[in-house]
């Protein structure tokens, strides 16, 4: 065992060296930080890997007496309605189960890790299906009236991503465009969403690292028309209008190419819920000029406006009591982790967007109320730093949500609190280096 000793410093020079430090400015953010430089050793040893999973996943069913129903919905190269990308079936999708399809409870149904790189939305998942597995008396009450199904990582693919030889989550899926297996031109141009070169933001966000795999963003593959298949529809009309780059962008609906966003869609097919919840991460803020406490969270209850499909122009708009269930629910979570004034409470909305290639903005567009829940920091610029408190700002309001869906009293919950939370602004980063590095 190593034994270190304190360096002793003479007076003379502790006072050289007092008189030469900087005068640092006041903190941009509380908590400042913390933040991933560009040449730091990042740990995700903390997160699990998707055989990790899987393997945990399996045991929580084992010990959950029958409680809780473990299914594979699909793969990541093989959907249930037959699309196939590889020769491979992939990964396995998996989905928990509290309670079946039944019209006398509220269904909720949640998905984490959408994007590879976003990881923290899986462990608290993880701790959520555990405590459901329980056999106390809070939980089977909420069980009883409530239906819960989770997809605790829906892109396994991005999550156990390598770039040299080395783990490196990614937004992306894994997946080549290849228009003459679906029988259009070869020439035909991707849709807008795909990452030809396979790569992904560098550490610290410095740059860009290049995996080489392609992929897709696969929360840009979703169609409000949930019937939608490419391979069903006039090759010479798809090939138009995806050559045309005003179609072919964020304004429209994305074209089921991914076998993830196919089964995602089956399950929410297959369950139709009252409330969808989509856990992912962002960037990092201060609730405003006068408050920097760094926010946690950013919610939203609207992220797609009335949207007319280009192929049938059948309508889709979301509906008014939806929208009022939507804001509750968001307003419930921005109530459950105000304490006192802790950055836990130092919620934001999510930016005004309009994008019904999301997963939420095609589920809200088809009758469920929506949240997202956008908590701070992703794989390349946080690791697993803060990933404690970052779990918990997911737990707590979800499971307060629970709970308000079985005793009803969500209904109680005022819709204006949720108008009330402050807009996303205060855009932060780490002074320290990002001010002054160059892209690689």
């Amino acid at each position: 065992m190593k034994k270190w000793t304190k360096a002793v410093i003479p007076a003379t020079v502790a006072l050289s060296m007092l008189a030469a430090s900087p005068v640092f400015a006041d903190p941009q953010s509380r908590p400042n930080g913390p933040y991933i430089e560009n040449e730091q050793n990042v740990s995700l040893s903390s997160f699990m890997s998707n055989q990790e999973l899987y393997e945990t996943l399996q045991k929580l069913e084992a010990s959950a007496k029958g409680k809780m129903k473990l299914e594979i919905a699909g793969y990541s190269n093989l959907s249930p309605d037959g699309y196939q990308t590889d020769k491979d079936k992939g990964e396995p999708l998996y989905v928990v189960k509290f309670g079946e399809v039944d019209p006398t409870k509220k269904r909720i149904f949640i998905t984490t890790q959408i994007h590879g790189n976003e990881q923290i939305g899986t462990e608290a998942a993880i701790d959520i299906i555990q405590k459901l597995s329980s056999n106390s008396a809070e939980v089977n009450n909420i069980l009883k009236n409530v239906s819960i199904w989770i997809m605790p990582r829906i892109n396994p693919e991005g999550s156990d991503n390598l770039y040299q030889e080395k783990w490196y989550p990614t937004r992306y899926t894994h997946q080549t465009w290849l228009p003459a297996n679906i029988q259009l031109p070869e020439n035909t141009r991707a849709p807008w969403y795909y990452n030809s070169d396979g790569s992904e933001r560098a550490q610290n966000n410095n740059g860009r690292v290049v995996y080489g795999i392609p992929g897709y963003d696969q929360n840009r593959d979703y169609n409000p028309n949930l019937d939608f298949r490419i391979e069903n529809y006039d090759k010479t009309t798809i090939a138009n209008f995806l050559n045309n780059r005003s179609t072919n962008n964020s304004n429209y609906g994305g074209f089921f190419v991914t076998a993830e966003a196919r089964t995602v869609s089956g399950v929410f097919k297959e369950f139709r819920p009252d409330v969808f919840v989509d856990v992912h991460h962002r960037g990092f803020n201060t609730v405003s000029d006068e408050d920097n406490r760094s926010v946690p969270m950013q919610l939203a209850a609207v992220v797609a406006d009335p949207y007319t499909d280009p192929f049938t122009g059948q309508q889709y708009e979301v509906d008014a009591d939806v929208l009022k269930l939507g804001k509750r629910v968001n307003a419930l979570a921005a109530q459950s982790l105000q304490r006192g004034f802790s950055h836990f409470g130092a919620v934001q909305k999510y930016p005004k967007v309009n994008l019904p290639g999301t997963a939420l903005g095609t589920f809200a567009l088809n009758d469920a109320a929506i949240m997202l829940m956008e908590i701070k920091g992703q794989s390349q610029t946080l690791g697993q730093k803060q990933a404690g408190m970052l779990k918990e700002t997911v737990k707590a309001p979800l499971y307060d949500l629970f709970k308000a869906l079985a005793d009803g009293s969500i209904h109680n919950v005022d819709p204006a609190v949720y108008d009330a939370i402050p807009e996303s602004s205060n855009r932060i980063s780490d002074p320290t280096t990002r001010d002054n590095e160059k892209d690689f």
